[in-house]
């Protein structure tokens, strides 16, 4: 049957433009540059969010004072239609106002208010495509935003209920005399779309609770960095693409309202513009500046064996949280892909090992809260089909997050894993002694986790003694400048019995 609407999605790119993951100067079959969308009258481009804020490309910008190239690399491959993503707003109203005003695309996020007028946002819009048919769009995103940010990089701005924005916006469409809905959602998936089992219970993903309520045929989601096509839920075609631009999704619809969707592979960039080409060598030039020396090289290991036996790197980063707000103990996560340091550090280890957008909280915490936080650390530990030790699968479905891992300092602590989850922690020991349930200290760890993402919710109570706004990974920067001879001990603060 003819194919009556054709829709390329990407979303979560993440500033990756090029063909790379920074790690290396090595071309990798990724980045929005090496895309070329195959577009006539009846094709939408449409992006779904979190798309300036994430990368080495775009830390090198903000911190040089450079034009954010994202809506330009946007705007060369047509794009229609954007939605808003959480990281888009993790640098304030002005540095989101500077990406959508460069825009060509049309953006829409009918749950974000802007009391100001500064974001060209609107809720929703009718297409008319080139052989007639209307097409409803509307755009939303998780409103966790409002836990994740802090109130500065809100300032003037309401991020409502998404599901009764979503069905405000519908209603629209439908007066409006859409043909076809689809929305575009920067938020995941709660149940398994074979099994119905729920994934998760919290809000902050709710794309099915979306597809049950409302008439939608369509709806594009993101977030989770989960590479889906062909989903479906209650009558409505799902997808979603992986992260920083791996891949694209092309979904069709034909003439009886059929949708069919695939994965397209994005090839190395060949075609680079004079100035994406300097670009890139000022960027490689930035990263490959030199700016400390440790030790020794502490390079990233295999996952489980880090959460078991300890890593370096989330020793440095605690070393560092620990020296610049002189607080007790200190914990850290490990992003789920990180570069690592080689002995002569580079620009490009910090800003490839510590890539998220993170600040810095001081909460006044009780034994009795390091306890429960850490047992939740202890559960990243499950039972494999070998009957060994395996990461938990609540660390990996529906999303893969080893970030919810944390890392602690400035205390030994002992996990026994014979003993069931919510009992595992044996030992936490500071200074040489045990650390009582009404012990006050405090704790140190980045402005996401102080939310209690993660299932961390024990830190909510907690009082905050002070936060650090400046970035972690510009405080690394500074700490490697302040100190160009590091050591890197052997030893590691954790223990685990089998």
């Amino acid at each position: 049957m003819k194919t009556k609407l054709t829709i390329c999605f990407t979303s979560d790119t993440h500033g990756y433009l090029y063909s790379t993951n920074f790690a290396s100067t090595k071309d990798r079959p990724m980045g929005v540059y090496g895309i070329r969308f195959p577009k006539d009258g009846n094709t939408l481009v449409i992006d779904g969010g979190d798309s300036i804020q994430g990368s080495p490309l775009t830390y090198f910008c903000r911190s040089e004072h450079l034009p954010m190239p994202v809506a330009e690399a946007f705007n060369e491959r047509e794009y229609d239609v954007v939605t808003l993503g959480n990281h888009d707003f993790n640098h304030g109203p002005e540095d989101l106002a500077a990406y959508l005003n460069a825009l060509h695309a049309d953006c829409l996020c009918a749950n974000v208010q802007d009391d100001e007028k500064r974001l060209k946002v609107s809720p929703w819009q009718v297409w008319t495509m080139e052989n007639g048919l209307r097409v409803g769009l509307f755009g939303i995103v998780t409103d966790w935003v409002n836990r994740w940010e802090p109130p500065h990089h809100l300032q003037g701005l309401h991020i409502t209920d998404p599901m009764a924005a979503a069905a405000e916006a519908v209603a629209a469409l439908q007066e409006a005399g859409a043909e076809v809905i689809i929305g575009i959602y920067h938020g995941g998936i709660e149940k398994n779309l074979e099994t119905g089992d729920w994934l998760s219970h919290t809000t902050e993903n709710i794309a099915c609770r979306l597809c049950e309520a409302l008439p939608i045929d369509l709806l594009l989601t993101g977030h989770q960095h989960i590479a889906l096509a062909g989903g479906s839920w209650h009558g409505t075609h799902l997808v979603q693409p992986p992260c920083n631009a791996a891949q694209w999704v092309k979904i069709t619809m034909d003439e009886a309202h059929h949708f069919a969707s695939e994965l397209v592979n994005v090839p190395v960039a060949t075609e680079l513009t004079e100035a994406e080409v300097e670009m890139r060598k000022k960027l490689d030039h930035w990263l490959d500046t030199p700016i400390g020396h440790l030790s020794r090289s502490i390079w990233p290991e295999e996952k489980l064996k880090m959460a078991m036996q300890g890593s370096a790197i989330a020793d440095f980063f605690n070393r560092v949280q620990l020296a610049v707000t002189g607080a007790d103990i200190s914990c850290t996560a490990l992003a789920n892909d990180i570069r690592g340091f080689a002995a002569d550090v580079t620009v490009r280890d910090v800003v490839a090992s510590y890539v998220y957008a993170n600040t810095l909280v001081v909460l006044k915490i009780t034994g009795k809260v390091l306890k429960t936080a850490l047992e939740q650390c202890a559960s990243y530990f499950g039972v494999g089909q070998d009957g060994g030790i395996a990461i938990s699968e609540s660390f990996l479905v529906p999303k893969v997050s080893h970030y919810n891992y944390d890392y602690y300092a400035g205390l030994d602590y002992t996990f026994d894993l014979s003993r069931p989850v919510g009992s595992r922690v044996v030992s936490m020991i500071r200074n040489g002694r045990e650390i009582a349930m009404e012990e006050e200290l405090s704790l140190v760890m980045c402005n996401y986790r102080a939310t209690g993402m993660g299932h961390f919710e024990c830190f909510l109570s907690c009082t905050r003694e002070r936060e650090i706004n400046i970035e972690i990974s510009e405080l690394i920067l500074n700490y490697l400048r302040e100190h160009p001879e590091i050591t890197i001990p052997e030893t590691h603060p954790i223990h685990v019995i089998r």
